[in-house]
């Protein structure tokens, strides 16, 4: 009996000493890993990663970033099935336990020794959220009792709704969705609120094993896991027999769905999301869920892709088929299935589809585009003649089979969709860019960097730095006009000798037209005028000028060649330039963002870019009577008084940031200068090098100026009316010259028309305002409207003759006796000689 009792007391003396070990043992593990866990307030704050979204100023969708498609969606949000599912599959006794369920640990364990494999896991919703959020993916004991005392720790200080909720939004579910919310849209294109009960079961099935049970990969093993998660629905009672039966039948309806983009303008979204990365670093910006709000107009970004890729294909096209744009073996496609697929690998460029040629004759050519097949004759391809240089195309083709051969892979666009008739074309080479904005504030309104964003990612809108050539004019006869000049002033327009200097520059064409007015010269653009227009003024004087426009200094060459546009820019910088001629002579800068939100939707950042405000303050306040912020310059005359209210009036001065207040733009054009530069460059549109344009708009409110390099390298047309600053841009990226006859009149020009047309289709005319001291004198409009024909047979006649108008007198061919001209014969044969210092050159 003794013996016993010794025994007992020595078991249980035992069995106290490992009880005492094990609990020392488990507080210096606690005390060891403790600190090593995050505080409360880590608990509270668990990031859940967002994608960065981008919006128009209408509120479409534009473009989303991120690895992890998520979005973020509060409990009550969360269908009952839905949430009772992922209970019902991951933790039915979640309500129950804190943190860790002993119950479920004792039942793996109880398995382990029964089949001798782990099949049957203990983790409970809390531990997967504290793995998920805070660990690493390993598996050893030291993460599992990291997982364990966090999770308990989690318990102490969350709520089971909050952390269910985060739960639900933080899950990994497979093809980059995190999250319920997102897992709905990707499989099945829907919110949570439309899912089925079967849908919601399948979404439940995939934390166990995303990929394995995933209804697009393994939709056979995806469905049996959903079965068994509606069938613990039933056995638990949260649903019914005949909901059970229902969702048992129905078929796996997941298909892979993309984020639907509202909106195509991914220039202007890549603008943005470098923006953010530069406000709030790479880590942050695809992970917070930012949203941001632009300036975009999307039908009027529609537009400009649409007019863009028109002239590009244009010019492609008058310039020669390059060929096809690959080669297969049809012996190697066995079925049209597989033709497809190779299909598929080719990317659908702007509204270019590719093709794959089955056959082809002299008549006709048959080939697969997409999900059909269809059937080009020579007039669908009788344009592709041969490419051979930028001025050499080859012979026309007289039969389908000398432009297309059987593997050829090719582009078409299509002409009609109803008759699904179809031409051939191709990707062009050449590069573009479109800019339009607003100029009341320089909100970019469209913005097109080339012909297809997926094709060249480079964006010649911003970052393609190209001379202007002579659409930089506006900016020395402004210049000139701010100096005392009129467009009625008359300058020589005939060669130049500088000593010293190789540089022999030349109007276009090799003609000169002798003494001429300024809005003559400008209209048609004439190169010595300017020259000796800027002489003049002064080179470093109108480098000062031109700096008011937001050109760099730098990027302004300190000679006489800044007359004729050899200054550096981007399409994007001549858009806030001319913004001035636009709006009334004020500075404006260009802007793509309005805002910035967090996740939560708190305003993060909002633009306060200046604005055209009266009364001379440096602030102003922009807002309708209802108190809503007005961008528009409208607002200026009827909202704003000639006396800020602050100064007359005991209230508080307003501060920029505040609803509706800016700060106001910098006049940098008196209104005089203002209107006779505007006035001159609607003359560029009417009788000169854009004459196209006033024909094919038909309308008096448009103005601007072409612009063509040495050799044709770069064709612009920069043009606006009081409402809209639309910049056209066309060159080759390596510098190559755009060939023969291709000037900006023939090229940029008939882009910028056909925008215009669209976007000011139903708009009515207006006027810029006139200044009440100026008169028609001033602006060298008293002259018929209409040039007369000038005759070619002598070039020694009347200044009158020579400038191709009828004047009225003597008194308004020379207004400015130190820049006319004398009146010579012959001026092409008697070059003026000028001495310049040769450091300008």
């Amino acid at each position: 009996m003794r013996f016993i009792y010794k025994f007992f007391q020595l078991v249980l003396g035992a069995f106290f000493a490992l009880l005492t070990l094990g609990a020392l043992g488990l507080f210096a593990l606690y005390s060891h890993y403790a600190p090593q866990l995050p505080d409360e307030a880590e608990l509270r704050k668990i990031d859940i990663q967002v994608p960065l979204r981008i919006y128009t100023k209408d509120g479409e969708l534009l473009a989303e970033y991120g690895e992890r498609r998520s979005r973020p969606v509060t409990l009550a949000e969360v269908p009952r099935n839905l949430s009772q599912a992922f209970i019902d599959i991951e933790d039915a006794r979640f309500y129950e336990h804190q943190g860790v369920d002993l119950k479920g640990v004792l039942r793996a364990l109880r398995n382990v020794v029964s089949t001798g494999s782990a099949s049957q896991g203990a983790s409970t919703i809390t531990m997967q959220l504290a793995r998920n959020s805070f660990l690493d993916s390993g598996k050893n004991l030291e993460r599992k009792f990291k997982e364990t005392l966090l999770a308990i720790k989690m318990e102490q200080n969350l709520s089971k709704d909050q952390i269910l909720e985060l739960y639900l939004n933080k899950i990994y579910l497979g093809n980059r969705a995190y999250g319920i919310a997102s897992a709905a849209e990707t499989y099945y294109g829907k919110t949570l609120g439309e899912l089925t009960l079967a849908q919601s079961a399948m979404i439940a099935g995939l934390p166990k094993a995303p990929s394995r049970y995933n209804p697009l990969a393994n939709p056979e093993r995806a469905t049996i896991r959903r079965n068994y998660i509606l069938k613990r629905m039933l056995e638990f009672g949260h649903i019914s027999q005949l909901e059970y039966q229902t969702a048992l039948n129905e078929p796996n309806t997941a298909e892979k769905h993309k984020t639907e983009i509202d909106a195509d303008a991914p220039y202007l979204a890549e603008m943005v999301r470098a923006e953010i990365v530069k406000r709030f670093g790479v880590d942050n910006a695809y992970t917070q869920g930012y949203h941001v709000y632009t300036t975009l107009d999307s039908e009027k970004q529609a537009e400009a892709a649409a007019s863009l890729r028109k002239a590009l294909s244009s010019y492609a096209q008058r310039h020669g088929y390059r060929g096809a744009e690959d080669k297969v073996d049809l012996g190697d496609l066995k079925t049209e299935d597989e033709m497809r697929d190779k299909l598929s690998t080719y990317p659908v460029f702007g509204d270019l589809y590719p093709a794959l040629v089955l056959s082809a004759d002299s008549k006709a050519a048959e080939l697969l585009v997409g999900e059909t097949r269809v059937t080009l004759d020579i007039n669908a391809v009788k344009w592709a003649r041969a490419f051979k240089t930028e001025d050499r195309r080859g012979a026309s083709p007289k039969r389908v089979s000398d432009v297309l051969k059987a593997g050829d892979i090719v582009r078409l666009r299509q002409t009609d969709k109803e008759r699904n008739t179809w031409v051939l074309s191709q990707v062009p080479t050449v590069g573009g860019a479109l800019v339009s904005l607003d100029p009341a504030d320089g909100a970019v309104r469209a913005v097109m960097g080339g012909f297809d964003f997926y094709h060249s990612k480079f964006n010649r809108a911003t970052q393609a730095v190209r001379q202007p050539g002579s659409s930089f004019k506006p900016i020395i006869y402004a210049a000139a006009l701010a100096k005392g000049f009129t467009p009625a002033s008359v300058v020589n327009d005939a060669p130049l000798d500088i000593p010293g200097s190789n540089w022999k520059p030349e109007n276009f064409g090799g003609r000169y037209i002798g003494p001429t007015t300024l809005r003559e010269a400008l209209a048609k653009s004439r190169n010595l005028v300017s020259i000796r227009l800027l002489r003049s003024i002064g080179v470093n004087y109108a480098i000062d000028f031109a700096t008011r426009f937001g050109f760099p200094r730098e990027n302004l060459p300190q000679n006489l060649t800044l007359a004729l546009g050899t200054a550096m820019t981007t399409p994007m910088e001549m858009a806030t330039a001319y913004a001035a001629f636009a709006n009334g002579g004020y500075k404006i800068d260009a802007y793509f963002i309005t805002r910035i939100e967090d996740r939560n939707h708190q305003v993060l950042f909002k633009e306060t870019s200046p604005r055209i405000c009266a009364g001379g303050s440096d602030v102003c306040v922009i807002k309708q009577p209802d108190d809503k912020a007005v961008t528009k310059t409208d607002a200026v005359k009827k909202e704003v008084s000639d006396k800020p209210i602050w100064e007359t009036a005991e209230v508080e001065r307003p501060k920029v940031g505040d609803e509706g207040v800016y700060p106001a733009a910098k006049r940098i054009l008196d209104s005089r200068t203002h209107y006779q530069i505007v006035s001159m460059m609607q003359g560029v549109t009417q009788f000169g090098t854009a004459a196209r344009a006033g024909r094919s708009l038909n309308r008096k409110d448009i103005a601007g100026k072409t612009g063509t390099t040495n050799d044709q390298k770069d064709a612009w047309f920069c043009g606006f009316t009081p409402d809209v600053v639309s910049i056209a841009w066309v060159g080759f990226d390596d510098m190559a010259k755009l060939g023969e006859g291709e000037t900006a009149t023939n090229v940029a020009l008939p882009m910028w028309i056909d925008f215009m047309h669209r976007v000011l289709k139903g708009e009515p005319s207006k006027e810029w305002e006139r200044p009440v001291d100026l008169k028609e004198a001033d602006l060298g409009l008293d002259i018929e409207d209409k040039p007369k024909r000038r005759s070619s047979s002598s070039s020694s006649q009347t200044a009158s003759t020579n400038s191709g108008f009828q004047y009225k007198s003597e008194r308004d061919i020379v207004t400015r006796q130190q820049v006319a001209q004398p009146r010579a014969p012959a001026p092409q044969r008697t070059p003026e000689r000028v001495e310049i210092p040769e450091q300008l050159f």
